[in-house]
Order: structure tokens, then C-alpha cells, then sequence
């Protein structure tokens, strides 16, 4: 096995054309956050070459005025949001590890809290640069958003998971920094704040976010993010009051609270993942999926079979969707987890996805959960994009019928 990675992306497109040519397979990474476990269902050591794009991390324009920016797929979402907040903007996206790469953001469409009200990461790209099956450079979408030139081609590389191309740069729409991000946090005792949260959705009150997670003792933290002039933040604020009482109190971002570091505060455009592993003390190859549900299926949830079975739950319930986690590092247990979830799953459309696991973990499990619809027709698309078989991706390669 060898890696490369280079800031010039002709040699980046040298190095693609000759394991096109060679019909070698490889792994497209930005720092190697996605390779927690392989997730390919084989046993023994991943010989396949690895293609790098953390050096290629540079800035291919920033219009501020026209609220546009485009980078190389190897700048940190950290940098990327550092360098926009210095104008006062942000991509307004939470991803789940503040420390990924654009390109790796884009493939894997990671999504958090933000998505609520914000929109995610379909909403906000422009335009797209990658290298395709044939070794050739190609560029979609534009610099701008009245440009959707190619714009079908620019989404189609959305959660590709690196096999259909190689990202290389993503043009997006930024938007002002919130004014005056405040919360609302609470703690509760069993699920009894989901009947309360049904009726926010109910009332479409204006929130940027919504997160509840799982402690221990069958406790609760729940948070509502918003923003806004006092004004508008003093409305908010009646309105949740109506529905909660006094069980929830106000802080504004930065400030904190006994266990507010399980919600986004003011890491709420930065990655959240990371502060709630280290809370919940997760060992390595724990037990980890992503579920995307309905808003009503995730409100009428069986959460309380899981709680008492020592699960850790993270939840965005409007949008929406559920990150299961557990301590738990035996395949077999493992599985059982698994199983059980897939059973609580009713919705049709609802999604898994692996995020860790032991190291013989497969999409092969997650059976019709772990595809979307039409998945033959994204096979076919593989086969058409990358005709040599290059761009390593497990996701492709699943047998079952739909």
C-alpha cells in the first residue's frame, strides 16, 4: 500500500491517470477521518493505494460582497469557517468533526443540527471541480448562484462517497454570521420532552437548531439554538415558554452549563462529534450508526428500549435524524444492536449509515437501510463514471434485492 498527496493538482491528476491506466484500485481521503474501520466486510490488510488531498487546501476565490467562496476539498471546514467568520459569514453547516475536509464533507454529505432551518449542504453548493473515470478534469455548476450550468452533475457528486470522482475544489454560498446565537437548554427525566418538541414543529417557530442527547439515568439535554435582535430572540423565547415553562433557561453562545458541552453552542458550525465522544468515554471500534428518518418517525420513537439498554442517543428530531452509539466493541453484540434498530426503523425511506464499528462492520448489513432508492441505477452510474473500477467505494459494491 502507498499514499500520495500533493498541493498540485496536475500531479494529483498524473497520479489518477496512471492507476486508470493500471485499473488499480485506491482510497480517496482528506486526513484519514473516515478510516476509523473499513467497512467493506473483508478480513486482513487493506493493501489498496491511498490518495491524500489534505495538501490541496487552497482558496480559489472569496467575493464577500456577492457572499460566494471556493476552495480546494483538502482546507479543513475549521479553516474554511475561521477564514469566512473573519468576514462575518459562515457556511451554514455543523459537520460531524470540526477537523474534515471539504472534498471528504461533500462525499460523505455530512449533516448536523443546522439543518433544520438553514438547509444542508445540497443547499449550498455552486459549483464543483473533480477528476473523473477517465483521468480528465471537469468543472460543474459556477462561481455563482444565478450560474446552474451543469448543476444536476454538481449534486450528483453529493454524497458519492468517493466513488464517482475526485473532488478537488466546491464552490459555495456562504451566509451572514446569526446575530446574537442564543440557546435555550433543559434537562429532563425520560422522553418526556418529545411530546413538547412536536409541538415547536407544530408552531414552526423560528429555530436554527434542535438537539437532544442522552446521558446517563435515563436523563435528557435538550437544546434549542436561535438568533436574532432582542426583539425577535425576546419573541422566540415567549413562544418555547408557552410550550416548556420554566424547565428550559437561556444562555447566550459561549456561556455554559452543567452538560450543555452535549449540544452545539458555540461550536455550532464547527463539528459537534468530537466533545460528546470524549463525554461518553468511547473505546475504540465502538459501536456507531447514523439513522435519517421522518420528523414523525422520529418523534414517535421507541427511545426508551434503547436507553435502557446502556445506548447513548444523539438527536436532531426535525429533519431529521439519530446517532446511536455504545460502548459495546463485540461483533456479535454489535450486530444485535444493529438488528434491533433496523426493526425500529418503520418509515421506508429511513437510512443507516456506519460511522464505526469493529473492522469486519459492512454496508452489507445494513441491507435496503444502507441505500437509497433506485440503488441499481447508482450502480449503473458507478459503472458509466469510473469504466476502469478505480474509485474505491464500498457502498457500490452491495448485493441484494430491492
Amino acid at each position: 500500500m502507498s499514499r500520495f498527496e500533493s498541493d498540485s493538482l496536475e500531479e494529483i491528476q498524473s497520479w489518477v491517470s496512471s492507476r486508470i491506466e493500471a485499473k488499480k484500485t485506491f482510497r480517496i481521503c482528506g486526513r484519514g477521518t473516515r478510516f476509523v474501520t473499513t467497512i467493506s466486510g473483508k478480513s486482513g490488510a487493506d493493501s489498496r493505494d491511498i490518495l491524500s488531498l489534505q495538501k490541496l487546501k487552497a482558496t480559489r476565490f472569496f467575493d464577500p460582497e456577492d457572499m460566494v467562496v471556493g476552495v480546494e476539498s483538502g482546507m479543513s471546514i475549521r479553516n474554511l469557517q475561521k477564514m469566512l467568520a473573519e468576514q462575518n459569514m459562515m457556511l451554514p453547516v455543523n459537520p460531524w468533526f470540526p477537523d474534515s475536509c471539504v472534498g471528504s464533507l461533500v462525499a460523505c454529505n455530512d449533516f448536523g443540527p443546522n439543518r433544520m432551518n438553514m438547509g444542508g449542504l445540497r443547499d449550498c453548493i455552486i459549483g464543483i471541480e473533480y477528476i473523473n473515470g477517465k483521468g480528465e478534469i471537469v468543472q460543474a455548476g459556477g462561481k455563482v448562484v444565478k450560474n446552474v450550468s451543469g448543476y444536476d452533475l454538481t449534486r450528483m457528486m453529493l454524497g458519492s462517497r468517493g466513488g464517482l470522482g475526485v473532488i478537488t475544489s466546491v464552490n459555495f454560498k456562504v451566509m451572514p454570521l446569526p446575530v446574537e446565537p442564543h440557546g435555550m437548554f433543559g434537562i429532563f427525566k425520560a422522553e418526556t420532552w418529545l411530546p413538547q418538541v412536536e409541538e415547536l414543529h407544530k408552531r414552526r417557530i423560528p429555530l436554527d437548531w434542535i438537539q437532544a442527547a442522552s446521558t446517563q439515568d435515563s436523563v435528557w439535554i435538550l437544546g434549542l439554538g436561535y438568533s436574532g435582535n432582542v426583539a425577535k430572540r425576546n419573541r422566540i423565547e415567549n413562544e418555547i415558554s408557552k410550550i416548556f415553562g420554566k424547565a428550559l433557561a437561556v444562555l447566550s453562545d459561549g456561556e455554559s452549563f452543567s452538560g450543555q458541552k452535549f449540544t452545539p453552542g458555540d461550536n455550532r458550525i464547527e463539528g459537534f462529534l468530537p466533545k460528546i465522544l470524549d463525554a461518553w468515554g468511547m473505546p475504540e471500534s465502538y459501536f456507531h450508526v447514523f439513522a435519517t428518518a421522518a420528523t414523525e418517525n422520529i418523534l414517535n420513537f421507541p427511545f426508551e428500549i434503547f436507553r435502557k439498554e446502556n445506548f447513548k442517543m444523539l438527536i436532531h428530531p426535525i429533519g431529521g435524524d439519530i446517532h446511536f452509539m455504545h460502548t459495546s466493541s463485540d461483533r456479535k453484540e454489535q450486530l444485535q444492536h444493529l438488528e434491533k434498530i433496523k426493526s425500529a426503523l418503520v418509515h421506508p425511506d429511513s437510512k443507516l449509515r456506519w460511522v464505526s464499528g469493529v473492522p469486519e462492520s459492512s454496508f452489507q448489513e445494513l441491507e435496503r437501510f444502507g441505500v437509497a432508492s433506485g440503488y441499481a441505477l447508482t450502480q449503473r452510474l458507478k459503472r458509466h463514471l469510473d469504466p476502469a473500477g478505480v474509485f474505491s467505494a464500498a457502498y457500490y459494491e452491495l448485493e441484494f434485492d430491492e
